[in-house]
């Protein structure tokens, strides 16, 4: 009987779970949302003036970041980043697992339990849309 309710969670056909989820709408949005946040707490720093300068230059590369997933993703058009799209997109997982690295070895505790995550997160969802499209 126990087996019987678990079954009707399943798909009915025995493919996978892409049916229940949506993976390039997860990656989508996802992605976006973690660049997102990261350039709010930049600007964030900015604004209560916490160490401006790598503030700002961290600012304008994620601006960039996000210019380069929105052109992914099709939301705005950049003719000039849609040749080395896919470059620039393992890149970007690339410094998010430098950051995540980072952030797991700091002493603060607001960057072990929020910004690690993200950061994390945020290169395994830039990652499904690399490989989704």
């Amino acid at each position: 009987m126990k087996k019987n309710k678990l079954k009707t969670l399943l798909p009915i056909s025995k493919c996978c779970l892409k049916k229940f989820y949506d993976l390039d709408l997860i990656a989508k949005y996802g992605s976006i949302f973690s660049i997102l946040f990261i350039l709010f707490s930049q600007i964030y720093n900015i604004v209560i003036e916490y160490n401006i300068r790598s503030s700002f230059f961290s600012m304008i590369i994620n601006l960039f970041f996000l210019v380069a997933i929105l052109t992914k993703v099709e939301m705005i058009k950049v003719t000039i980043l849609e040749e080395q799209l896919d470059n620039i997109l393992k890149v970007i997982i690339f410094v998010l697992i430098l950051n995540f690295l980072g952030y797991m070895v700091s002493s603060e505790e607001i960057h072990n339990y929020l910004f690690a995550p993200m950061s994390f997160l945020g290169a395994y969802f830039v990652f499904i849309l690399l490989k989704t499209k």
